[in-house]
């Protein structure tokens, strides 16, 4: 009985220094909501405010969107022509996994460009993706 008692404090140890001490190497701050069909990914208030729903892995559908700023406080955009708009120096502008960041502060060299290719329509028929507007 000791000796479970301990494997377990050891685990519990074990597993809260991984969720301490795990560092994600994307700058991006996105928001991805899952949804089990196309259907509730259309009716959700999220792709009701314009953002879009994709297909997922498993069949189940994702609806995402790109917050405001990064981690290290950049801005950040849905396509790069929104981010070369509004960032001081164009070049400074750098894909990162579905948003582009206007990279000031934050660490380019890690930074994953896996830009979607489809997403849905309002009849969830498969079309090109075509990026939310940036404002």
């Amino acid at each position: 009985m000791v000796f479970k008692s301990r494997a377990v404090i050891t685990m519990f140890t074990l597993t809260v220094l991984l969720i301490v001490f795990y560092f994600d190497p994307t700058q991006t701050v996105e928001t991805v909501l899952q949804y089990d069909t196309c259907e509730l990914c259309i009716e959700s208030p999220c792709h009701k405010s314009g953002h879009a729903c994709a297909c997922g892995s498993g069949g189940n559908s994702l609806c995402f969107k790109c917050d405001k700023r990064t981690p290290d406080d950049d801005q950040q955009f849905y396509t790069q022509s929104g981010c070369e708009a509004k960032c001081a120096d164009k070049s400074k502008c750098t894909c990162d996994y579905a948003c582009w960041v206007c990279v000031e502060k934050g660490n380019p060299a890690s930074m994953q460009c896996t830009h979607l290719s489809t997403m849905f329509d309002d009849s969830c028929n498969v079309v090109p993706y075509v990026p939310k507007k940036d404002k």
